[in-house]
């Protein structure tokens, strides 16, 4: 006789244990959630005494506080390390930007020739005062030519002697400080520009030769931007078109004592 009761075949039963062990873990699983659920309301309430000035009762209380107030400051420490370098990263943006912008103003203020243009403007009334009437008045003859119609200077005797210039050009009012520094193996000017509001416009350090006709080296130190640029851009215009007519009237007087010293007049010319 054969037996109609089959035995259950191998997969099935692999497929019986897994579903027990699904619901096993998924038992323990939910009962995980419901203690750490629980732990999570008894910690809050903990806390929620400790910050209304309830003492904890026991260690395990104390311990929760603790927790609580290391786990709040490791996380404010995150936040402020991450604010510092977020603040950082801009701050470098901002000084990469402001070196770009500070490096275009001085190469514009060079290739403008402000330094030179405040030299000679300095070097060319520092003395006026000194100087008789008549001497004065070719001074602001020659100063005319350029646009300067008021000059007046006061000598300064402070640590680093100097002179201040104030003088009227186009009809605008500025001052002119220069302070002459020496050392050991050095000297230089300093040359700042005021406005009639006393504020500073620009400061260049010059570095002239022994003759005082060139500069050795120049720097732009501070520079604002405004409509007096524009108005020292004309004059340094100006300067260059009298610094032509000198030279040309040099050659001119050249021409003319070669003509005295060789007799040559308009007959032999002719001839």
């Amino acid at each position: 006789m054969v037996d109609s009761v089959s035995p259950i075949r191998p997969g099935l039963w692999i497929a019986l244990i897994c579903l027990v062990l699904v619901i096993v873990l998924m038992v323990v699983a939910t009962r995980d959630a419901r203690r750490k659920k629980q732990k999570a309301v008894e910690r809050k309430e903990i806390v929620e005494k400790a910050m209304a000035g309830v003492p904890p009762e026991n260690s395990s209380e104390i311990d929760v506080v603790w927790g609580e107030a290391l786990k709040g400051i490791e996380n404010l420490q995150s936040q402020l390390k991450e604010d510092i370098r977020t603040l950082e990263e801009k701050l470098a943006a901002e000084r990469e930007e402001v070196q770009t912008k500070t490096e275009a103003l001085k190469n514009l203020a060079r290739q403008n020739r402000v330094p030179i243009t405040l030299y000679e403007l300095y070097e060319g009334m520092r003395h006026f005062n000194r100087k008789t009437r008549e001497a004065q008045k070719a001074d602001m003859e020659w100063h005319n030519k350029v646009g300067i119609t008021q000059i007046d200077v006061v000598e300064t005797v402070q640590v680093a002697p100097g002179y201040e210039i104030y003088f009227t050009l186009d009809d605008q009012q500025f001052l002119l400080v220069g302070s002459h520094h020496r050392y050991s193996r050095l000297s230089f000017i300093e040359l700042s520009l005021f406005d009639q509001s006393d504020s500073q416009l620009v400061t260049v350090r010059v570095r002239p030769d022994q003759r005082g006709q060139q500069l050795i080296a120049d720097a732009v130190i501070s520079m604002k931007s405004g409509p007096w640029i524009q108005t020292f851009l004309a004059c340094r215009a100006k300067m260059d078109v009298r610094h032509r007519e000198v030279s040309l009237l040099a050659e001119h007087r050249d021409v003319q004592q070669l003509k005295e010293k060789f007799s040559i007049d308009a007959a032999s010319e002719g001839a």
